[in-house]
C-alpha cells in the first residue's frame, strides 16, 4: 500500500504540473519495491526535464540504469540539442524501438510517443502509443489527436480513459482540454474541471493558465489577467503564462509599452517559443511589405 501510495504521489504531482513537489516526493518515498523507485525516478528525472534541468538528468543517469530511465535520459537529450543531436537521439530512439522486447516497454513507447510528436510525426507517434492502456500514453493519444485537429479523435480517446479511471487526474485533464477544443459551451465546462482539481490538488501553474485560457475564451479578460499575474507571482519566467498574457493584454486594450514588455520578456526566457517564433515571423513579413510599398 505504501509503494502504491509513494509512486502515486510522485506521478500525481508530474501529471499536474507540480514538478518540484513530484521531486520532492520522489525523494521522500523510501518505502517503495525496486519496481516503484524505478517508476518514481521515471517521473522525477521527468520533472527535472519539465524544468529546464537537463544536465542533472543527462549527469546522473549511468549506462546500466533500467531501460525506462535511459528513455528519459534520451528526452533530455533530445530536448536540450540542436538539430544534430536530435537526430542522434532519434536514431538511438528507433534502435531500441526495432529490438523484440520494445512492446513490453511502457515507459518507452510513452517516451517514443512524446518525442515523435515533439518532431511533428504523429503517424509515427500513434504507432507505439494508440493500443496502450497506460492511462498517461492514453492521455498522449488524446493529446496528439488535437494536434491533428481531430478533435472527434481525441473526443473518443478521453472516453476510452474515462472507461478505465473516470476520476483520475489525467482523465479530468485530457477531458479538460478536449472540451477547450471543442469551445463553446464546452469552455465553462472546462474552466470548472480545471478549477475542480486546483482545489482538490494545487493551483499549479498548469492549472492557472488553463482556468485563464477558458476565461479568455469566454471573453472575461479581467478574471483571465488576475489568473495569470497570480501565476507571475509564482513563476515571473514561465513562457506559457507570458503568451497568454501577451494575448490577454491584447484583448484588454493594454497600452503598446506594457505588451511589448511582456513580449520582451517572452523573447528573454524562451526564444524559440512557437508564439514567439509566429511574430517574428508576421514581423519580418511586415516589414518586407512595409519596404515594398515605400520602394514603389
Amino acid at each position: 500500500m505504501a509503494d502504491e501510495e509513494g509512486v502515486w504521489n510522485v506521478k500525481n504531482s508530474f501529471f499536474l504540473g507540480c514538478y518540484q513537489q513530484a521531486i520532492s516526493e520522489a525523494f521522500g518515498a523510501h518505502k517503495v519495491s525496486a519496481a516503484g523507485r524505478s517508476l518514481c525516478n521515471f517521473y522525477m528525472y521527468r520533472a527535472y526535464i519539465e524544468q529546464g534541468q537537463h544536465r542533472m538528468v543527462l549527469d546522473e543517469v549511468r549506462p546500466d540504469a533500467p531501460l525506462a530511465i535511459q528513455a528519459v535520459k534520451l528526452l533530455a537529450t533530445y530536448a536540450s540539442s540542436g538539430r544534430e543531436g536530435k537526430d542522434m537521439a532519434l536514431m538511438q530512439l528507433k534502435e531500441w524501438l526495432s529490438s523484440p522486447g520494445a512492446a513490453a516497454e511502457p515507459q518507452l513507447l510513452l517516451i517514443a510517443g512524446l518525442v515523435f510528436s515533439h518532431e511533428g510525426d504523429y503517424k509515427e507517434a500513434l504507432k507505439y502509443t494508440h493500443s496502450s492502456t497506460d492511462l498517461e500514453t492514453m492521455s498522449l493519444v488524446a493529446h496528439i489527436y488535437l494536434l491533428m485537429n481531430r478533435v472527434d479523435l481525441a473526443r473518443k480517446q478521453v472516453g476510452l480513459m474515462q472507461q478505465s479511471d473516470d476520476d483520475a487526474t489525467l482523465t479530468k485533464l485530457a477531458a479538460a482540454w478536449v472540451a477547450m477544443a471543442e469551445g463553446g459551451d464546452k469552455y465553462n465546462e472546462a474552466y470548472l474541471e480545471f478549477d475542480e482539481l486546483a482545489e482538490k490538488y494545487n493551483l499549479s501553474l498548469m492549472l492557472s493558465n488553463g482556468k485563464a485560457l477558458a476565461k479568455l475564451h469566454m471573453g472575461q479578460y479581467e478574471e483571465a489577467e488576475r489568473l495569470l499575474q497570480e501565476a507571475l507571482s509564482k513563476s515571473a519566467s514561465d513562457a506559457t503564462t507570458l503568451s497568454n498574457m501577451v494575448v490577454c493584454m491584447q484583448h484588454l486594450r493594454k497600452p503598446p509599452d506594457v505588451i511589448v514588455r511582456y513580449v520582451n520578456q517572452l523573447r528573454a526566457v524562451s526564444p524559440t517559443h512557437p508564439w514567439v517564433m509566429k511574430y517574428g515571423e508576421l514581423d519580418s513579413s511586415f516589414d518586407r511589405c512595409a519596404n515594398q510599398i515605400s520602394s514603389m
